[in-house]
């Protein structure tokens, strides 16, 4: 059954277009299950009812036109219940409808289940058989596992079919994401390459057929030219009998085997990337069918050397592209270095399929300011590129081709924000204090950028955290402890006089070094912060010695300690902070070594529980509340799929970060919060009615929060807090503080196009 299944969605994966990946499904699923009827409905929320789409058994006249209502007929229930109905006589059944129009009448037993996509119905799928049954359970087992299988690829399926569609009648698509950095960009769509398969490359037709050709013709020379490459340099280290695989690898080039099959699939209008597609997955379709294993194994070949001439095809096409003015980059997973990329001035969006807004290349967009969405569907990702799009990245939505009226009334939205942000910009140097007088510090949180024009630290209170695991990420090996030392020297000589709070190396997690490979199955539960710093005291050592080095003569240096759990880790790294200060002193003795203030990040929950320990160990300590709300929630914040249940505002993270401020102040241990919560205008305000009084935060956020917090009172928000603590959901929560907002007339901030 297993391999059945694997077949049935291989088989729909290969088809060209939605039609035709329904019409093999229902035909598929129908021999499969030894049936005699099997149809599937799509669901149309733009007329609360479902379409026909395809079917194998019914009248074929209905297909596209039969609708029923959402709570109409049997498929209506199976939708409502989003669980499976499987009865022998269907017309027996209160909710069955007869439907003359599609000659359901001769057909008895009826099984049918949800098509369900991220929470959402995208359609049902029924089998009938005339004999009155009730279908086994295996038989109902295997139809909602296929369902399971093929919700995202049906659904996937349907988006494309949508912007092929609306491609053709130049109509607007809209895609919907997660929002990630707000703002709106207005711009040319560039898309970096994905790690490219057959999956990636929609099918296209082009009418200019020698053009077509001559770039296939160009990609297998430089695939010819790769292999003998290949073979030439494994020629001394390799038997020659293992070198005759190039051979074969080129046999299955030439112009009589591949080349005459890409051939018949250009003549028929198909360009040179659809049509290697098309050949190739059908070759690897007829390799897997074979029974001898040895047969099998060339499907892998066959992928192998379609992949190589899929790649010289689309750089060729990509190898004169330039970043256009107005730049939304899309990419599948994005990268800080991608970001690096773009020229200065000309990114105006990031769009990322993979990865959510709680990622660490999402913290990175929000620091520059730039609107970012992720979670995008997973598309074919070349069938953007170059295309005008908006990205509204208050809403989530990505506009494909918007026409004119959009654009300009995307224009004024963009104006108005504009405007707004200018109020913020007005207030920058003012004192951050609320009205009844209470003082809070704001600080940047900084180092994802490696910007070193500090042009910014007159407006912030200091650096709350400095990420410098980003100076790691950019090089290709360890760092030197002297060029360590000059980088830190230069940030702390920027915020000199206010502090500077330098993180300690916190790589693994999605935070990964090129040089210093970290494979792991839960890498969020694994090996990162502390744990790799400990396990590593000649690199912790080095780090160590260069920040107490940089900090000479200046004094504004403190220490954070990454992923502490336990006391064992604090004892340790103490020792080794300690070990390095003598080392120093002994070393330089004309010099004065300062020791900075070391303090550790409440990121772990066990940590949270462990304050009156802290409080004899460590000078401060800070909450780090995007770990912590991943830990708390068990939601791991990079994955898209699980993006929506990452809520900072559950009640039951406001509880842990309440309990933190009040035994902090009861132990008498200096605390703040470093994590993005803290720049959320909404977040900020209760943290200061917590007690927060340092709060670490982009740029971005900083003027913002300053504005906001320069006009409420703490008594107010004390107030506010005590609401939101005695409710259950973070809808509920979010409700009050978007209510509160409103009644202090900052309802600006909730400005929301479309």
């Amino acid at each position: 059954m297993l391999a059945t299944l694997r077949s049935i969605a291989e088989s729909v994966s290969r088809q060209a277009n939605l039609d035709s990946a329904l019409v093999c499904f229902v035909q598929m699923v129908k021999d499969a299950m030894q049936t005699q009827c099997c149809s599937i409905y799509f669901a149309d929320y733009s007329q609360d009812n479902f379409v026909l789409m395809a079917t194998e058994g019914l009248n074929p006249d209905a297909v596209g036109k039969f609708r029923i209502g959402f709570t109409e007929g049997l498929v209506g229930l199976v939708a409502q219940r989003e669980e499976p109905i499987n009865i022998a006589f269907a017309k027996s059944h209160p909710r069955f409808k007869l439907s003359p129009e599609v000659n359901e009448e001769g057909y008895n037993a009826f099984l049918s289940v949800p098509v369900v996509h991220q929470k959402k119905v995208l359609g049902v799928i029924v089998v009938q058989q005339k004999m009155a049954r009730v279908f086994s359970q295996d038989e109902e087992s295997f139809l909602i596992t296929l369902s399971a299988q093929l919700a995202s690829q049906l659904a996937h399926a349907e988006i494309k079919e949508v912007l092929r569609q609306d491609e053709s009648s130049h109509q607007t698509s809209v895609l919907k994401g997660v929002s990630s950095a707000p703002g709106i960009g207005i711009g040319q769509a560039f898309v970096l390459l994905p790690k490219l398969d057959f999956k990636s490359i929609e099918l296209l037709k082009d009418s200019n057929i020698v053009e077509q050709r001559r770039l296939f013709t160009q990609a297998v020379a430089a695939t010819r030219k790769e292999f003998n490459t290949l073979s030439m340099t494994l020629s001394d280290s390799i038997p020659l009998e293992a070198l005759a695989v190039f051979d074969v690898y080129q046999q299955l080039l030439d112009a009589k085997s591949l080349g005459h099959n890409v051939e018949i699939q250009l003549q028929e209008g198909w360009c040179a990337k659809s049509a290697l597609k098309i050949v190739i997955e059908r070759l690897i379709s007829q390799f897997n069918a074979m029974q001898d294993p040895y047969i099998k194994e060339r499907a892998v070949d066959v992928k192998d050397i379609g992949l190589r001439v899929l790649h010289h095809l689309v750089n060729t096409e990509h190898a004169v592209k330039n970043y256009p003015p107005n730049t939304i980059l899309i990419a599948n997973t994005l990268t800080p270095a991608m970001l690096a990329e773009v020229p200065k001035g000309r990114l105006t969006g990031v769009v990322s399929v993979n990865g959510s807004a709680n990622s660490h290349a999402s913290i990175l967009t929000r620091a520059m300011g730039i609107p970012a969405i992720w979670g995008i569907e997973d598309l074919p990702l070349l069938q953007f590129d170059s295309k005008p799009m908006i990205l509204d990245a208050f809403a989530g939505r990505l506009y494909i081709s918007p026409s004119q009226m959009l654009i300009d009334e995307y224009t004024e939205l963009q104006h108005q924000d504009n405007l707004l942000n200018n109020r913020f910009l007005a207030e920058q140097d003012y004192e951050s204090i609320t009205l009844d007088g209470e003082h809070v510090s704001l600080l940047l949180n900084a180092g994802l950028e490696l910007n070193t024009d500090q042009s910014s630290a007159h407006i912030c209170d200091g650096v709350g955290l400095y990420r410098t695991e980003a100076w790691f990420m950019q090089k290709g090996q360890f760092p030197s402890q002297l060029e360590q030392e000059n980088w830190y020297r230069e940030v702390l000589t920027s915020y000199y006089p206010n502090p500077v709070v330098m993180r300690t190396l916190d790589i693994g997690g999605d935070k990964v070094l090129d040089y210093f490979n970290i494979t792991e199955e839960n890498p969020f539960l694994g090996w990162r912060g502390i744990r790799i710093s400990l396990d590593h005291p000649e690199l912790f050592l080095d780090q160590l010695k260069a920040m107490l080095k940089a900090n000479m003569g200046l004094g504004n240096l403190k220490i954070m300690l990454p992923m502490i759990s336990g006391t064992e880790e604090v004892d340790e790294s103490l020792a080794l902070i300690e070990q390095a200060y003598f080392e120093l002193s002994e070393k330089y003795p004309e010099q004065q070594i300062e020791r900075p203030d070391i303090g550790i990040m409440l990121e772990v929950p066990s940590s949270v529980f462990m304050l009156p320990e802290w409080s004899k160990k460590v000078d401060f300590c800070s909450v780090g509340s995007n770990d912590l709300t991943q830990y708390l929630l068990a939601v791991d914040r990079a994955n898209a799929r699980v993006a929506e249940l990452f809520n900072p505002y559950h009640p039951g993270v406001l509880r842990v970060l309440n309990k933190i401020a009040r035994e902090c102040e009861q132990y008498e241990l200096p605390f703040s919060l470093c994590g993005e919560l803290g720049g959320d205008p909404e977040g900020a305000i209760l943290l200061i009615a917590m007690g927060y009084r340092r709060l670490s935060m982009n740029l971005s956020s900083l003027n913002k929060v300053k504005w906001v917090l320069r006009r409420l009172s703490v008594s107010d928000m004390e107030q506010l807090l005590t609401d939101c603590l005695a409710q259950s959901t973070a809808k509920q929560v979010l409700r009050l503080t978007r209510n509160f907002m409103l009644e202090h007339d900052l309802g600006d901030l909730f400005y929301t196009p479309k």
